[in-house]
């Protein structure tokens, strides 16, 4: 269904232990985040399978200035606060004297911060501005940085190469010391990864693997089990594996993904709906093409199902709209107003959306084969806008933003509020509680479902990836790490 509900759950814990959940089991080293990605895992028939992109480093003569080095040196593209402020920051920055230091510096940072920036560009740039005045003069300036960054890919075939570069820039020598000493004397090289592990123990059932593309953590496309096979997305290539044994059963090639994808394919009829920057349809058992719509889909929400009478439509949040495509066709049946990376939630003939566009925001709309009608909307100008609501006895739950949410689905009336630090994971449902990730994967957060009241449950310290999902199967719960996967008992 991919609505974010467990059903037939077995009785969970009611309430979260204050000693923490009792772990179960470590898996071998499996990367994230920026090292493999950050895709969610999935539990089907006792088996966990993760999709990952699978980074290592190799020593290399050759050297690239690349998106890591940017990060590490402090780029972070400015152009929305506007040249009167960047400039404003600038000159501030320059000015301060190297005896502001410690508390005295953070408090003059965040006055700053207050005095200057309004609601939007505090949540994007805080860490920005704070950064750049704890370096001081020492602070690379912006002009370079852009610079480097127009010419990330660029790769030079030795360090005395890229020295050469830099200097022909003009650029002082302290400058380019910084950005020398941040680039490593690597490169980095990628394989697409498939790995099934056993539920009941962690052990590594099997491993696939092919060349691929470093992607970094753009690469975080959740695999789909169906009829017996898993379908993954990797850095350069979307395959069809057995689900028993990884052989591979079919592989398509993706020369123009150069970022990778967060969306999840969709797999229901014999066909396999992928969102790659357009809907494309592929036959499930061939992978051979069906049909492609450019009129539908872009960025990394994931398409889901709606089935109405004798036809089937595929809906995905789409870079500006929400839109509906016939499944045998390909044809696009209508859009509205959405756009997004966080997934559609359906029931019935009810599916709620969470938008990019702050004045839409969590949106409901009452679905028709010729169109959808708008029920009522929530405006959201948040900072992140990836996590996907829960919809479930009459009730919304939607967790984003730094609050938590439950909504009456018919007028779309709030039933209650509280904050709560959870950014991009989607939240799960089971055992009539919600699951969901905060303190940016630190802890995991147990609220009941219950329209009445927000009951927080307990809470757990995981110390976790941030961004996936987690996911709960036989009363276990099983989350991504940073460099392994583990799994906690949930269960009395």
């Amino acid at each position: 269904m991919r609505n974010g509900v467990l059903p037939d759950s077995p009785k969970l814990l009611d309430e979260l232990p204050k000693d923490g959940l009792k772990e179960l089991w470590e898996s071998e080293k499996i990367p994230a985040n920026d090292d493999g990605g950050l895709a969610s895992p999935v539990v089907v028939g006792g088996k966990v399978y993760i999709g990952v992109v699978w980074h290592r480093d190799e020593p290399s003569p050759t050297r690239q200035i690349g998106e890591l080095v940017l990060r590490q040196l402090g780029w972070q593209n400015p152009g929305s606060l506007g040249k009167e402020l960047v400039a404003k920051m600038e000159q501030t920055r320059e000015a301060i004297p190297p005896t502001l230091r410690g508390g005295k510096l953070d408090e003059f940072a965040q006055k700053f911060i207050d005095e200057n920036l309004d609601k939007k560009q505090k949540q994007l740039f805080s860490g920005f501005v704070t950064g750049r005045f704890k370096k001081g003069k020492l602070a690379i300036p912006l002009d370079v940085l852009e610079k480097l960054d127009k010419n990330k890919e660029q790769v030079f075939p030795s360090e005395e190469e890229m020295k050469k570069w830099l200097a022909a820039q003009g650029w002082n020598e302290t400058v380019q010391q910084q950005i020398v000493a941040a680039v490593p004397p690597t490169q980095r090289v990628a394989e697409d990864a498939v790995v099934c592990l056993e539920l009941a123990t962690g052990k590594t059932l099997w491993k696939t693997s092919r060349p691929g593309v470093p992607a970094g953590r753009n690469a975080s496309s959740t695999p789909v089990i169906y009829d017996g096979k898993i379908y993954a997305i990797g850095s350069s290539r979307m395959w069809c594996l057995d689900a028993e044994s990884g052989a591979v059963v079919w592989e398509n090639p993706l020369p123009g993904l150069k970022r990778g994808i967060g969306s999840s394919p969709l797999a229901l009829d014999g066909v396999l709906v992928v969102n790659l920057d357009k809907l494309v349809a592929f036959d499930a058992k061939t992978g051979k093409e069906l049909w492609k719509q450019d009129k539908a889909g872009g960025g990394n929400s994931s398409p889901v199902a709606w089935r109405a009478g004798s036809q089937t439509f595929v809906l995905c949040n789409g870079r500006a709209d929400f839109g509906a495509v016939d499944l045998k066709t390909g044809a696009l049946a209508w859009t509205v107003p959405g756009g997004g990376d966080s997934t559609p939630a359906l029931s019935g003939e009810t599916v709620v959306l969470l938008s990019r566009k702050p004045e839409l925001g969590l949106v409901c709309y009452t679905l028709a084969t010729i169109g959808a009608a708008q029920r009522w909307n929530f405006p959201i100008d948040g900072l992140r806008t990836q996590s996907s609501p829960i919809v479930s006895g009459g009730a919304v739950y939607f967790m984003e933003d730094n609050n938590h949410y439950c909504f009456d689905l018919a007028n779309g009336s709030q039933r209650w509020t509280a904050p709560a630090q959870s950014t991009i994971a989607s939240p799960v449902l089971a055992d009539g509680k919600l699951f969901a990730m905060a303190n940016n994967g630190n802890t995991v957060l147990a609220v009941k479902a219950d329209p009445a009241a927000y009951t927080e449950v307990g809470r757990a310290t995981v110390r976790a990836q941030w961004v996936p999902s987690p996911c709960i199967a036989d009363g276990k719960l099983v989350l991504r790490m940073k460099d392994s996967v583990k799994a906690w008992s949930l269960q009395p």
